[in-house]
């Protein structure tokens, strides 16, 4: 069973000496951790660790607690020390684990930001709603320009002396051609056009 003074165990899980003694007073090192009474009792490490690991409110271990170690090595008995000071040698913990999720939640929050930020700036849009936009113009354009070809029809006519229903039936199958061509060829464009455009966003630091 390892021990170690209440100062070298403060030292041993990154917390001050007074930080362990309100762990004492207020039961989240029970006595059963302790080996001895009072002023010189000692701390038994390895049951200690587990009291305050266990016990700890989560939400001091994201505030002030953050620097706590409690992933400790498992504590053989008699166990040299590290140094003459007598402390064990510290790992990695939970609490580094939380500082990592803090610290990728914020970089989400300045993503999502950044994104929103891009689309207020017409960098990022939604595709679906452009291409909605691109064809109900595409359309009304279409439509103008079907409702010139009587007006075209009528004018030429009415300079070559021809029946008028004649010269419309004659565009409006020249304009069906057309389209028709336009229409391949926009195909062909489109199918050479990737599937995602990368844009590159930059994040306000962390």
């Amino acid at each position: 069973m390892q021990t170690l003074s209440k100062g070298d165990f403060a030292a041993h899980i990154g917390v001050t000496p007074g930080r362990v003694s309100q762990y004492i007073s207020s039961g989240m090192i029970g006595p059963d951790a302790l080996d001895g009474q009072g002023r010189t009792a000692k701390v038994i490490v390895a049951k200690a660790v587990e009291q305050i690991r266990r016990r700890r409110d989560i939400g001091q271990a994201l505030g002030n607690g953050i620097a706590t170690r409690l992933e400790l090595d498992p504590v053989e008995p008699d166990a040299p020390a590290s140094s003459s000071t007598g402390q064990l040698p510290r790992t990695s913990n939970v609490d580094d684990e939380l500082k990592q999720e803090r610290l990728q939640a914020e970089r989400r929050r300045n993503r999502i930001a950044a994104e929103e930020d891009a689309t207020r700036r017409g960098r990022l849009v939604d595709a679906s709603q452009v291409r909605a936009e691109m064809t109900k113009m595409a359309q009304a354009i279409d439509d103008e320009n079907a409702g010139m070809l009587a007006d075209f029809a009528s004018a030429v006519a009415a300079e070559f002396k021809l029946p008028q229903r004649d010269v419309l039936h004659l565009l409006r199958k020249i304009r069906t051609e057309k389209k028709a061509g336009a229409a391949e060829r926009a195909r062909r464009r489109a199918a050479a056009l990737p599937e995602f455009v990368e844009t590159i966003i930059e994040e306000s630091a962390a």
